[in-house]
């Protein structure tokens, strides 16, 4: 009798992050277009959080056994972030993603971190797949970057939006990045405005790889022009703003607020 060998699917290990409930239902939707895009893989989700009720994490943990997929909860207590630069429009939950990479304890070389705001249109399994050797992160240019020079970027270099990123676990870990991050944040405070993500901008502005943007479609996008959108990412501008894998509604303007465009 021959046996039939059994399918052995890739694990994906996926984070992102909530205060509290107020993210709940976006992050809940992002999970379930995720799950629903990427059927051909094993998909095991890191939530790093600080309050959730029993029931809206049962209700995620249902979700995710739905298609064979798991979920490790990480509790974080505000001691972490104790001291960290916020504003009104967003919460210390912004820099859970640079505590991601080192949480997790499972044995993979590679994280994605996708922000709660967002919805996966199609596989990742390419991000998972592609060569990261020598690069500590890979992300995509915000379009607009907002004067980079004021957290010592110099003229001439990009600057990523991290509502996506790819970290390469084994980079970050040899070189110690989340302690540098975390010294960073603590000396410039409020001179990094947009908190975590300049914090990584100013680290890793020289070292990280650049994605095509299909990997980050940002709502700014339809805000500037072709040619702009063109000279930005070296690709036609039909190219970008067409048939992207993930959406990200990074501004203030949300899919879910009444009346929202």
């Amino acid at each position: 009798m021959v046996q039939k060998k059994r399918l052995v699917l890739m694990t994906y290990h996926i984070a992102t992050a909530t205060y509290d409930s107020v993210y709940y239902i976006p992050m809940y939707v992002m999970l379930f277009s995720l799950f629903e895009n990427n059927k051909d893989a094993s998909v095991k989700v890191h939530i790093l959080y600080n309050t959730l009720s029993g029931k809206q994490k049962a209700d995620i943990e249902q979700l995710a056994l739905k298609y064979g997929n798991t979920i490790h909860w990480i509790k974080m207590d505000d001691d972490a972030t104790r001291g960290f630069y916020t504003s009104a429009y967003l919460n210390v939950a912004t820099y859970y993603r640079i505590f991601a990479p080192q949480l997790i304890n499972d044995a993979t070389d590679r994280l994605l971190f996708i922000d709660a705001d967002v919805i996966v249109n199609g596989s990742v399994a390419e991000l998972f797949s592609m060569d990261i050797a020598g690069y500590p992160l890979c992300a995509v240019k915000e379009v607009t970057p907002y004067k980079t020079e004021r957290i010592g970027i110099p003229e001439g270099y990009n600057y990523f939006n991290a509502g996506i990123v790819l970290y390469n676990i084994d980079d970050w870990r040899s070189n110690n990045y989340h302690q540098k991050l975390l010294d960073n944040i603590k000396t410039m405070h409020s001179n990094y405005w947009l908190f975590d993500q300049d914090a990584l901008n100013a680290l890793f502005h020289k070292s990280a790889y650049y994605l095509h943007p299909k990997w980050n479609h940002q709502n700014i996008f339809y805000s500037v022009s072709a040619a702009h959108l063109e000279k930005m990412y070296g690709y036609p501008a039909a190219e970008v703003l067409y048939n992207p894998v993930i959406i990200h509604y990074n501004t203030q303007l949300k899919p879910w607020h009444y009346l929202s465009t």
